[in-house]
């Protein structure tokens, strides 16, 4: 596409036309109210009355137009009222002989309808403007090879959407050349006209409306493609809804006109005539939308599912797999339980031949926006209430640190109270208490046969305010668990998730929720971790457990080595997700050369004293109990009884420990005769732990009497 002109209506003064024309009450101004609001600040807003002019022109100065070559004007229309009387010129561009106009004119009161012209050629559309709704609209005359040529044609497209055209037309003598496009009202003797224009586009081929940028490489709502039922108000109106909820550009919405009201379609080639036919040629009219999509959204109203063979097929399922040919039985999906769980661009779905999808339907426009609103809440929350949880019949996965890095309860399928997710077989379901209910996956056959009346998934999800879900419209494939929540917590979206959870695609499948969706995982509680010896062994960058706030103690499953002692630590994780630096020990793990575990060590008691009295031996020490090691029942008192050697069989006196903030102790023993050693250890049951420092106690004569003079 060669474009000739984007005609900016921001530029003051209407500095982009050559002429303005206003007569009488009629007016076109330049306006903030008639911006096209995806880009830019200003429009035109053509306002008539009593069949006065008003419009801007743009002059070509009879720039040639070539033999078998387009012209095409492009631009975004919103329709305040239709006209009243006679119809209307909204838009055309006039060739050198006179009235050999081409364009876009309105039936006044006929529900708005098009008609379009061409050089005393002209046609009614069936196609019928809703008041208050931008289209992206495009009309295009092709001027004939030759004079005696019959093979002009003229084409209107309504939001990428084409009008049955006029073909065969012998226009070479009429569109020479061409003089200037105007918009506006340029008939006398058409009132109560009010529209607003912008986005001019005037090219040599189809020009495409604006898209925006999207911000990053990864699924996001200006990757999203909304397909909607063009004939269809309410589904228009839950594209309208994506729009203005979801951030999807208007650009975004691909309106497919034969597609009827039906859920399930008869058979592929019916799906392939409703939707997929319309779809590709959509995407080929917007190369850049084409080019920065990675999810297709299915809107309410549109077909779900088709038949193939007697079984339910699933259009998500089949989209996600879109471009490559349909394969009945289901094809392998290759993004599928990834060995490294990341966020997906548009370059790795590209190289895969995959699209990401989800489907938003429902048995009424209302419960289809609550799913959408649903989705809304849960990607809004900052965090998962610390009371929700996550069901599962997984035992397995309900074990693995990937479940413990969610930092979420777990419990088998049961009655779901404080429910955040639900996954596995749930057979008939019973919901207690709502937790913040973000998705619910049934994998049993049939659970999603229907969206629009009554399955499982119906139930939880329009019944039960879940914001999404995932079922199957026949048999099911297999599903992954452990991949589905690590995408949902590394921030990726509920599409994303959805992707790397299901083995097959062109099957049944059936995912249900606002594609870009989030959920906030708890980013608090304790990391946990091992190391082999001490501090300088530990792996500080794969913990072996990921804890909630709260519990003091944790039960883990460890294959441990014979003849080892290995060092376990505990680090403190803040609500924001930031781990704390520290070493604190917290157990030594030692084994035998059995691999049996041996228990936790007591430590030595420290700065034992002996102060001799009259009779008896005042013996004081000190115990602390280091991080990683046990605590003391109490203490032995251990003597040489005159040999040399502490006797470690028969300690002199015990200690007990009635407290564990207590530090310091100290007892007393009969004085000895003799020279003696003394040493304090510490005992927990039948263990015991190192000795203490030896004190000297030499012979010491008692302190004599004293004499009274």
């Amino acid at each position: 596409m060669s474009l000739f002109h984007y005609i900016d209506n921001e530029v003051p003064a209407f500095g982009e036309w050559d002429s303005v024309v206003q007569s009488g009450g009629s007016t076109i101004v330049q306006s903030a109210d008639a911006a096209f609001p995806e880009r830019g600040s200003v429009g035109l807003r053509c306002t008539t009355t009593a069949g006065n002019l008003a419009y801007v022109q743009k002059d070509f100065g009879a720039e040639a137009w070539p033999a078998g070559a387009w012209r095409a004007i492009g631009f975004q229309f919103y329709l305040h009222s239709p006209p009243s009387v006679g119809y209307t010129y909204q838009m055309y561009g006039k060739a050198t002989v006179a009235y050999n106009d081409f364009g876009l004119f309105m039936y006044p009161n006929r529900n708005a309808k098009a008609w379009i012209s061409s050089g005393g050629f002209k046609y009614t559309s069936s196609f019928t403007f809703e008041l208050a709704r931008w289209y992206w609209i495009v009309v295009m005359i092709r001027r004939a090879d030759s004079v005696v040529a019959s093979n002009g044609e003229l084409q209107c497209y309504i939001n990428g959407v084409p009008l049955t055209p006029q073909l065969n037309l012998n226009n070479f003598t009429k569109f020479a050349s061409w003089d200037y496009v105007r918009f506006g009202n340029g008939g006398a003797g058409r009132d109560d006209y009010i529209a607003d224009f912008d986005e001019i586009k005037i090219a040599d081929s189809y020009p495409e409306p604006f898209a925006p940028t999207p911000e990053t490489e990864h699924p996001e709502a200006a990757r999203t493609v909304v397909l909607f039922r063009r004939d269809s108000s309410d589904s228009r109106e839950f594209a309208d809804y994506c729009v203005s909820e979801l951030d999807i550009p208007r650009s975004n919405l691909c309106p497919l006109p034969n597609a009827t009201a039906n859920e399930t379609l008869a058979d592929y080639a019916t799906f392939q005539a409703e939707v997929e036919t319309d779809l590709a040629a959509w995407l080929a009219l917007n190369p850049t939308v084409d080019a920065n999509c990675s999810c297709f959204l299915i809107g309410h109203g549109v077909p779900g599912y088709f038949m193939v063979a007697g079984s339910r097929y699933s259009v998500a399922s089949r989209l996600m797999n879109y471009g490559n040919a349909f394969t009945p039985g289901g094809v392998t999906n290759l993004l599928y339980n990834p060995t490294v769980v990341e966020r997906f661009t548009v370059s790795g779905l590209r190289a895969t031949g995959s699209y990401l999808c989800s489907r938003i339907d429902a048995d009424t426009l209302q419960h289809a926006k609550d799913i959408l609103d649903a989705g809304l809440t849960v990607s809004g929350l900052t965090a998962l209430p610390a009371t929700d949880k996550l069901y599962s019949d997984d035992s397995t996965y309900r074990a693995s640190l990937t479940c413990q890095h969610l930092r979420i309860i777990t419990e088998g399928l049961g009655v779901f109270a404080d429910d955040a997710f639900v996954w596995g077989d749930c057979g008939t379901p019973s919901f207690g208490s709502a937790g913040s209910r973000a998705v619910f996956c049934d994998d049993s056959a049939d659970s999603a046969d229907t969206l629009r009346a009554t399955s499982e998934l119906f139930d939880a999800i329009v019944t039960n305010g879940y914001a999404a879900g995932l079922g199957f419209s026949a048999s099911g494939c297999s599903l992954n668990a452990e991949c589905f929540f690590e995408m949902l917590r590394i921030g990726g979206s509920l599409a994303e998730a959805f992707a790397v959870a299901i083995s097959k695609l062109d099957y049944t499948t059936v995912a249900v929720g606002s594609p870009v969706m989030t959920v906030a995982f708890q980013s608090g509680g304790y990391n946990v971790y091992r190391g082999l010896g001490g501090i300088e062994g530990i792996d500080w960058e794969n913990p072996i457990a990921y804890l909630v706030p709260g519990p003091n103690s944790i039960t883990l499953a460890q294959d441990l080595s014979p003849g080892q002692r290995y060092i376990y630590a505990v680090r403190a994780v803040s609500s924001a997700g930031i781990e704390e630096r520290n070493t604190h020990v917290i157990a030594y793990a030692n084994t035998d050369e059995q691999g049996i575990l041996l228990p936790a060590p007591l430590t030595r008691p420290k700065d034992p004293t002996v102060e001799v009295q009259q009779s008896a031996l005042l013996i004081g020490f000190t115990y602390l109990t280091p991080i990683g090691f046990a605590d003391a029942d109490g203490f032995d008192v251990l003597g040489d009884n005159g040999t040399g050697q502490l006797d470690l069989e028969n300690p002199v006196a015990t200690v007990e420990k009635s407290r564990n903030d207590r530090f310091d102790f100290e007892v007393s023993i009969a004085r000895p005769d003799t020279p003696v050693l003394l040493a304090v250890r510490a005992r927990r049951g039948e263990q015991v732990g190192p000795v203490s420092k030896i004190v000297f106690v030499p012979l010491v004569s008692a302190p004599t009497s004293i004499q009274i003079l």
